[in-house]
């Protein structure tokens, strides 16, 4: 994964609404302010070795069931002329950057391998999706995205809070989120994954939040709080 150059780093943990099988603990954000000043943030999905035979690794096959649970996603698209799909504009698909490593660094983009380069081109986007430009700010009602040919590249790494984790999503928003008043957001998907050499499908339901609450929303909270300590 290319590491961009960080300002300000903050990493974001939420624990999934449910997990169905051993294995999946959840969706984390990763958040960074890129050299050009936008907020990217890194969505992952995290595993743990419950479930995991010994010298095996957990692999990722699809997401599925996409949902905007809260607030406005409001993702940035630096793919003008990028990928070697033919997409003109704004794509989710993280194909072959021809725009370099800092327009990749400032894109959203999807992912079954972890990757935003030319490692992850296998990634397709379920039909369901609406055609491109439409719909580039945002992940679709019911949307997903798979890997046509699993492999190898779908393992899922060493990493993050519960032993393992592998990148899904990019949402890069324009400017610093946390200042320009562009708010929380939350959203929310199912996924499919396996144990290395076994085909029995598993499955998992997690929900991610990027953002905060708009200043209106952080004072009913403190409102509230005053309030909770007045009853008591």
């Amino acid at each position: 994964m290319r590491t961009p150059s960080a300002l300000v780093s903050l990493s974001i943990a939420l624990a999934a609404t449910s997990a169905s099988h051993a294995g999946f603990t959840g969706f984390t954000a990763d958040r960074v302010l890129t050299a050009a000043g936008n907020t990217q943030y890194s969505i992952y999905a995290n595993f743990d070795s419950v479930g995991l035979p010994s010298g095996k690794s957990w692999v990722f096959l699809n997401t599925y069931s996409y949902v905007n649970v809260q607030g406005s996603m409001q993702a940035r698209h630096q793919d003008a002329a990028e990928d070697e799909s033919g997409n003109p504009s704004c794509s989710w698909l993280a194909d072959v950057n021809f725009l370099g490593s800092q327009a990749r660094e400032n894109d959203s983009w999807l992912s079954t391998t972890g990757l935003g380069t030319s490692a992850g081109h296998s990634t397709t986007i379920d039909a369901n999706c609406p055609p491109f430009p439409s719909g580039c700010e945002t992940r679709p009602t019911g949307a997903g995205w798979y890997d046509t040919s699993p492999g190898t590249q779908n393992l899922v790494a060493s990493g993050g809070p519960s032993g393992f984790r592998i990148k899904l999503i990019q949402i890069v928003r324009t400017g610093n989120d946390l200042t320009n008043g562009m708010g929380a957001y939350a959203g929310s998907m199912s996924i499919t994954y396996k144990v290395q050499d076994i085909t029995t499908p598993l499955t998992g339901l997690g929900q991610f939040s990027i953002g905060i609450p708009a200043p209106g929303a952080i004072a009913l909270m403190g409102l509230a709080g005053l309030a909770g300590r007045r009853h008591r």
